[in-house]
This record gives structure tokens, sequence and C-alpha cells, in this order.
């Protein structure tokens, strides 16, 4: 039994005087799942605090409300001080009675307590529909690896080793003088940084915390955050597996050549990488060297500056090695010289030209000339050539995009790695995704590549520390799986874009799936999609949820809807629009979600099954969700439950969605009044027991694994470009939708129906029942009972149906 208790806030009388504070708490006092109820002039400074420790231990509460202002702002003030008395993450709550309340609302003291005293019941129905989960305590149960052979490796490896922990790399080749011999295949135009560079690789290549390895190709990676099984495999053999307690993934990636579009034939024209090759091997040319930086005619003009770098680091080097060598550097004149004043100085006195070409007439390739259109007196000239070096065309690469693949590196095809990480607070998540370095994370030089590995290193050994202390934790709000229920259609994987879903031990169906508690950022839109719920996000569930939304609609008054509010988007615009006094219409009563993509379509039903007349969802607007899909997602959501509403025979507009920005309260206003003109035009829903059966039927079909795995096909995956997600067969596929929605909802009905008959009962019965034409009822009664869902009979040669 839940002890949960109730601390209102006066907050120097920018609550108290708005809000009959003695009358809320006999309100609250007669809520049978209230404990405890106490009034605090300021709960959340220092005497505050020390009376609701106080009040947790004498009344032995496990759970709390803080009625007061913002809970994006001052929830985790809570949280923190109160955990020395044994509440954490997930048994506290905070209801905004100042913004939501108290500032924004016409209301009198005694209107604005009742109020106050619905949205603080339903906080407690979810907290009292809670079962807490223990913390959990991440162990490293094997050495730090680094994988993928990128020359961010040996930073990575060098940060962990000076902190004294213990690693293994992964490289292609056994020496690591190979390495630094193929570098410029990598990043080009790097010469001067190789002596710092061999130091480096030196340092790591002997030390003894540093073990190399070379075992062929990765194959397969399973396990999570501190207990990792690495599958390596040569030719035929048997994989070799090797257990990891941390992975840090270094990938470089490809330079290609530009092809004959620009001219080039491998040994007149040529590409950077080649260009490298060629002084390696053959020594600096001599006579009229172009590099001709070409990143914007072939359509990577995002990299122009890597290229102009790379090219003027080549062109120091071949005036300062070989003086009858003429270099001429040729760019569009949308780029800027990426050069400090030193650099143009020597530049000048090395005799390095820069040429800039007009952007609006591509230069040709000519035999031994380089035509171009000059942006000063708008005059075609050549530039004679004897060696042309174009820009590489960078890509991630096959090898690499395999070897992204098995690490479970979710990235858009033909893209680059960078991950798109979930915008949350760091409290959210344990750790990154994975930690990666290199250039295909994101084309860079030499020194950024290293870079992102020795800050791959110290996040990594940060996280080894507070391991060896044991005082690393998952974080307490994340996915986890229940596998009795789950049946590895691998849709949470599709679906997560933030790569919390660990890969599974091998591809195909009925893998049960597990989720990395380090990783997950608890957006929980996987939960919501889960066709069987075997996914849920611990002490944040969605039967939470639906307490919540059950309790606040049972207490609605007529007029009054309800609506959830995204803690990045509505919520947060709700809370400004309270700091800055603007009025919304009083009969909107919103709770509070961290994403709106946690809203199962079932806590939607739920609320029109226990009398909300309407529900508006508020989130973020399309493109700026903070959990990347969680926005689109519920729009699918929403979508289903208007079709739904359709079916019952009600108006559809009574769900609604709006996007609203956190830093435009006035949309939140806008949307609120909107919909409450449309609610006082459509309403109350009526309260008869043949709309109660309907709604009955409407929950019911949601929580239907059918409908829920036709629902996950039309959710946003992370490779669609455009909110709510990809369009093609759009069409085709709601028509079918809206027939799978029809008769698993007549199905829904029929069982409902049979249930509460205690005798077989005719078809024509079935129909008067459900005022439904026989026709449409038969094919779907034959189904079930070819799914053994119920039994058939026949009486005077009549079929009759009932519950098996």
């Amino acid at each position: 039994m839940s002890r949960v208790g109730v601390f209102l806030c006066e907050c120097g009388r920018r609550i108290a005087p708005q809000v009959d504070l003695k009358q809320l708490g006999e309100l609250l006092s007669q809520n049978p799942l209230v404990a405890h109820v106490q009034v605090e002039p300021f709960s959340c400074l220092s005497p505050g605090l020390g009376a609701l420790k106080a009040a947790v231990e004498e009344h032995k509460l496990d759970r709390i409300v803080v009625a007061g202002c913002e809970a994006r702002v001052i929830l985790k003030k809570f949280e923190q001080a109160l955990e020395p008395v044994g509440l954490d993450q997930g048994q506290i709550d905070v209801i905004n009675l100042r913004g939501h309340v108290a500032a924004v609302n016409d209301l009198g003291p005694e209107q604005a307590a009742v109020k106050a005293s619905k949205l603080i019941g339903a906080s407690v129905a979810g907290l009292d529909a809670l079962t807490p989960t223990a913390k959990e305590k991440v162990e490293m149960q094997g050495p730090v690896m680094i994988l993928g052979g990128g020359i961010a490796t040996y930073a990575a490896a060098q940060e962990l080793l000076r902190r004294g922990i213990a690693t293994i790399i992964a490289m292609y080749t056994d020496e690591y003088q190979d390495e630094l011999r193929m570098i410029h295949e990598h990043y080009p135009g790097e010469r001067h940084y190789y002596d710092r560079l061999e130091a480096m690789m030196q340092e790591v290549e002997e030390s003894p915390l540093v073990k190399r390895i070379s075992v062929g190709e990765l194959v397969g990676l399973t396990g999570r955050t501190g207990n990792y099984s690495v599958s390596f495999k040569m030719g035929d053999e048997i994989p070799r597996i090797i257990q990891a307690g941390a992975i840090i993934a270094c990938l470089d990636g490809q330079m290609l050549n530009q092809g004959n579009n620009f001219g080039h034939d491998g040994r007149n024209v040529i590409c950077h990488t080649e260009a490298e090759e060629m002084i390696w091997t053959l020594g600096v040319p001599t006579g009229k060297v172009v590099f001709w930086l070409n990143d914007y005619e072939s359509g990577q003009e995002d990299f122009a500056y890597l290229s102009a770098r790379s090219a003027w680091s080549m062109a120091r080097y071949m005036r300062e090695h070989e003086p009858r060598c003429q270099v001429t550097i040729m760019y569009n004149q949308k780029l800027s010289i990426p050069l400090s004043a030193g650099e143009r100085k020597l530049g000048r006195e090395l005799g390095i030209n820069w040429v800039a070409y007009d952007s609006e007439l591509r230069p040709t390739v000519q035999a031994g000339f380089l035509n171009y259109l000059s942006p000063e007196d708008h005059t075609e000239y050549e530039m004679p050539w004897d060696k042309l070096i174009l820009s590489p065309r960078r890509s991630v690469g096959l090898e690499t995009n395999r070897v992204a693949k098995v690490l479970g590196i979710k990235h858009k095809e033909g893209e680059f790695l960078e991950v798109k990480h979930s915008k949350v607070r760091p409290e959210m998540v344990g750790r990154d995704e994975t930690f990666l370095a290199g250039s295909a994370r994101y084309p860079c030089d030499l020194h950024e590549a290293l870079r992102q590995g020795r800050r791959a290193g110290t996040r990594t050994a940060e996280m080894v520390a507070k391991a060896e202390a044991g005082e690393l934790y998952a974080p307490r709000m994340v996915c986890v799986v229940d596998p009795s229920r789950c049946v590895g259609c691998g849709l949470c994987n599709e679906i997560c874009d933030c790569g919390g879903i660990e890969p599974p031990a091998k591809l195909g169906p009925s893998v049960i799936r597990h989720v990395d508690p380090m990783v997950c950022t608890g957006g929980g839109t996987c939960a919501a999609a889960c066709p069987y719920h075997a996914l849920t996000i611990q002490n944040n569930t969605t039967a939470q949820r639906e307490a919540r939304a059950a309790a606040l609609a049972r207490s609605l008054a007529p007029g009054e809807f309800m609506g959830w509010g995204c803690g990045w988007g509505g919520l947060a615009a709700a809370d400004n629009a309270g700091i800055k006094g603007l009025k919304s219409d009083p009969r909107m009563h919103l709770l509070r979600v961290s994403c709106i993509g946690q809203l199962d379509p079932s806590v939607m039903a739920r609320a029109f099954l226990e009398g909300a007349p309407g529900v508006l969802l508020l989130g973020c607007p399309p493109e700026d969700c903070h959990h990347s899909y969680g926005v689109d997602h519920t729009w699918s959501r929403v979508t289903l439950i208007r079709k739904l509403l359709s079916v019952c025979g009600l108006d559809r507009r009574r769900i609604a969605m709006a996007h609203v920005d956190l830093n435009n309260p006035q949309q939140y206003i806008q949307a609120v009044n909107s919909f409450a003109e449309l609610m006082a035009k459509l309403g109350p829903i009526p309260d008869d027991p043949e709309t109660k059966a309907k709604l009955q039927g409407m929950y019911d079909t949601v929580n239907n694994d059918r409908v829920r795995w036709v629902l996950g096909a039309s959710l946003r995956r992370p490779w669609e470009e455009v909110y709510p997600g990809d369009q093609r067969h759009a069409l085709a596929y709601d028509q079918d939708m809206v027939a799978v929605v029809r008769e698993e909802y007549t199905k829904a009905r029929l069982v409902s129906t049979l249930k509460a008959q205690p005798q077989p009962i005719g078809i024509g019965e079935l129909a008067a029942l459900l005022k439904e034409d026989e026709a449409r009822l038969v094919p779907n009664l034959r189904e079930m009972v070819s799914e053994g869902v119920i039994s058939r009979v026949h009486k005077d040669g009549v079929a009759h149906y009932i519950m098996r």
C-alpha cells in the first residue's frame, strides 16, 4: 500500500491568495490515496526542504506531490534533496500550481482550489500506480575495447593508458608503422603532424596496459554497457569472442577520386590522396601544379574547407622541397580562404597563388589548361597545368558501413555516422549511445580526429572510474523489456533513434530484445509502439499515465476538458505563459509528460472511456522533438483515435494535436482557447450504456496487437526525411488501416458482448445488441471461431455463439 504525501507551497503569496490552500487541503484529505497534506511557505528553500524530509520520515511517506511551480525547473532539486530519505526519481511529482492555476486562469480562490485538487488528484493516482525499481549498478566485466581501426584509436588508447585503464585495440594491421604509412589515404596533407603522431603510436604500442589484436573482421557485438561480447572472424575459422566492458568506435572515412566527370585519369589529373602517394614514392614534381578545389562542383561544398587546408599543406611542402614546382590553388569564390595572417604571409613568400573563379561558371578541364571565369572582370581565362590535383570525394566507405552496422550505429544511407543525439538533460542518459571518433563520423582533419579520440577516451575513463568505485548507476527512467511478452519483432529497434535497444545475439524473428539502460534516454515512444506491451518505461509506465488520465477524466465537471503537455514544448510553453501572466481558458486541465511520444493510444482512449469530452495534446514543433520522433509517432496515434471516434459515432475532432514552441507561449494560449471553443460547440459525450460500450470497444481496440502492428508500420523511421513520415502509398495504407480498425473494433465489441451473456446467443440477437448488420458480423464471427476465441453451437439448426 502506497503512502502519498502532498505538499502545498504558498510561493511567497504568488499561490496562496489566488488559491484557497485551506480548502484545497480539505479536498485532498478526502482522497483515500493521500496519507498526508502539509502547507509550506516555500517548499524549495532550505527550511521547506527540511520540513519535507521530516514529514517523509514521520509519516513514512514513500512518494510525494509538491504543488508549487515549474517541474522542469525544480523537480531535480527535490529529487536530490530527498534521496537521503528514500525518495528517488519517479517517486516525486511536481504540479505547477502557480503557473497553471493561480496565474493563468481567472478563477476565484475556491474555484482555483477545486481545479488544483483535480490536477493533484491525477498526480496522486499516477504515483499510487507506481512500482518503484531498485537502482541498477553497472559493473565493468572486461577491458575497454577500441574497434574500427581508425587513427583516433591511438589518441583514445593514450588517454586510457595514462589513467591506468586496460585497453584492447583491434587493428587491421600488425604494426603501427603500416598505419602511419597509409594515413594519407584518410587524412591527406597532414605530413607536418607525423612526428607527434608516431610518438603517440609508439607510446601506445609499448604500454603494458594496451593489448593489440589483429583477429580478422568484426562480425558481431552483443550485450550492454559493462558486459559486451565482441566477435571476430578470419576466413573460414570459427569466430573468436572477446569480452569487453566498454566500446569505443574509431572509424575513418573513405577518400575516392572524382572520376572522369572532372577529367580524372590517375596520372596527370589526380586527387589529394594520389598526390600524397606521389610525393611519398616519387618526390615533389616539377613544373606547374594546380590544385582545383572542386568541392562545390562535386556537391560536397561543406568539405571545401578541409580540401583547402589539405591543398595548402601539400602546396607548402612542395614549394619548401622543390623550388622548381610552381603551385596555384584554384577555389570557388564562395569559399573563404582558411588561412591565418601568418600563413598568408608565408604563402606569399613561397609564391603559392590563390586564384578565385566565378561560381556561376564551372571550370572546364582541357589538355594542359583549366578554363575558368574571373569574378573580377567576368572574362574567361586559362590556367596552365602539368599536374592537376582535384579534391577527393569523401564518403563513409563500404567496410566502415559494415562495421557501423555491426556496432548498431544508425545513420541515413549515404550520410556520415554523426549521431544526432536526443536533446535531453545529462541526468536522463547514462552515456552516449556510441563513443565514436574519426572522419567517418563527419569529415575532419587529423587533428580533429585525434581530438575526438581523446574525448572518447576521457569519457570512457570517467565511466570506468565510476564503475570501479561502485558509483556507476543506470538512470531510473529507462525502457525495460518483459521477455515473457516480447516476440522479437524488432519494431522497437526500427523506430528507436537513441540506440538503446541492444544489438541482438542473432538476426531474425523471435529474437528477444534487450535495452542498454546506460544508452536509453527514456523517450518512450518505442514502449508506446510495442504491439504486445513488452516494453515499458520503469518508474514512468503507461499504467501510471492511464491512472492519471482516468482520475482526471472522472473528476472533470461539465464543459471541462483535459490535455497533455510535452515537457520540452507544450508544458514548457504553458509554464512560460504562467510566468508572463497570460490568460487561457480555465476549463483546460493540463497533465505533464516528459515527451508526448510516451503517450500510448491506450492512455488517450482511457481518458474518453472515463468521461473526458475532449483531449488536447501539446507537443513540440515538427522536427524539433527532443527525443527525435516522439511528436511524429504521436501524430499517427492521434490519427488512430480519430478513426475510432468516427467508428463509435463520435466527432473525430474531440482529440487534437497542437505544436507549441516553448519560447512562444502565445501559441499555447491560442491552441487551448481554440480547442475550448470547439468543446463548447460539441458538448459532452453521452453518458449512456451504449456509448460506454462503444468507448470500451475503442479502448480494447487500441490494445489489440494486430491494430498496434499496423499502426507501427506508419511510424516514422530515423531514415525518413520529413514529418510525420514517408508519405508514399499513404492513401492506400490509410484505407487498409481503416478496414483493420473497423474489423478489430467489431471483434472487440463482440467479445465484450459475449462475455456478458451466460448462454449462447444467436447472430440476430448479437446484431440487435450491437446495432450492426448481420452481414457485417458473420465473417468476424467465423474468424473468431477459427482462432479459438469463441465457440459456435447450433440450436434448431441456427448458429449460436458463446465465449470459450
